[in-house]
């Protein structure tokens, strides 16, 4: 028996459907590896800090935002050549926010330590893929999955676990913490908004907002730091390299993976993701140096562990 024309064409376009279907599961599968990637990159900065001496975290991110400026600034220069200002244009408005939310992020959680305890300012970060979630539904429609939401309650879980025992901190340093959290959000959400430009231009962004805001701590007088003049910049030679590999390891490499798998993996998952960030600090300090992570951390890693590795389970049983 024949076929009819708009048989045909039916089977047609179910057989395109389920290429496309099958298309996007690879992309996001890739997508999700990327992530990842950047996180576990991110997550050598414990122990990039760990082999520093005699300086403080405002030379850190001084010396190490100029590697990721000369380092990216240098991809996109070679990449797009006389295209590069367009690029820029196009990327517009929401490349400069997301930059500017990102080096917020890291300043407001490194601000918060000086008010509360560690493990409670990583725990209010832990909250992180949940304001993504809400941000990513109201701005852009993007809804959650429910292995997503069972994997974000796990890591939660996990992160309570780590934090375990250890002593609680001031509410001023608890806010800062929170709006640490949701600048990262305002972060992952932005890098969904603009998947279709070239957001490694809020990397660009993020750097340049974070050598004018630590060089100004390091020189004039802030409430943040005792200002120590224009020696502050000198730091030594091993220090310069310490900070230069971290600036190409743990920042240029590690938000340049992100923000390429953020094409594909809604905010909610790329907020869950960076949560590998915490699990994993602790374990390279212990490789390194010997310094044993408490029980408590090692369980709650393992949690966050299981967590990522359950998204990871049901996103290839798409």
């Amino acid at each position: 028996m024949v076929a009819r024309p708009e048989e045909i064409r039916g089977r047609e376009a179910i057989a395109a459907g389920q290429r496309l279907a099958r298309s996007g599961s690879r992309n996001f599968n890739f997508g999700f590896i990327l992530t990842l990637l950047g996180a576990c990159c991110w997550s050598f900065g414990g122990l990039f800090v760990r082999t520093t001496s005699d300086i403080d975290a405002w030379q850190i991110i001084f010396y190490r935002s100029w590697v990721v400026l000369a380092v990216t600034g240098g991809y996109m220069i070679l990449r797009y050549r006389s295209q590069l200002g367009p690029v820029f244009r196009i990327a517009g408005i929401n490349a400069l926010i997301a930059g500017i939310a990102l080096g917020l992020a890291g300043l407001l959680f490194m601000l918060s330590l000086f008010y509360t305890s560690v493990a409670q300012a990583v725990f209010m970060g832990g909250i992180a893929p949940f304001t993504s979630a809400l941000l990513a539904w109201w701005m852009l429609g993007e809804r959650v999955k429910r292995p997503t939401w069972i994997a974000m309650v796990v890591a939660l879980i996990g992160l309570t676990a780590m934090l375990w025992g250890a002593a609680g901190g001031g509410l001023n340093g608890s806010m800062l913490a929170l709006l640490s959290a949701l600048c990262f959000s305002c972060y992952s959400v932005l890098l969904r908004s603009g998947q279709k430009t070239e957001m490694t231009a809020s990397i660009i962004w993020n750097a340049v907002f974070l050598i004018l805001f630590s060089g100004v701590v390091l020189v004039l007088p802030s409430g943040l730091r005792e200002p120590g003049g224009f020696g502050d910049f000198a730091i030594g030679w091993r220090n310069l390299a310490v900070t230069v590999a971290m600036g190409l390891v743990q920042l240029s490499l590690g938000l340049a993976l992100f923000t390429k798998g953020s094409k594909t993996v809604p905010a909610a998952e790329l907020a869950l993701l960076a949560l590998a960030e915490p699990m994993l600090a602790p374990i390279w300090v212990w490789v390194a140096f010997g310094e044993i992570p408490a029980a408590s951390t090692l369980a709650g890693g393992a949690i966050i562990l299981s967590a990522l590795a359950y998204r990871s389970l049901t996103m290839t049983r798409r």
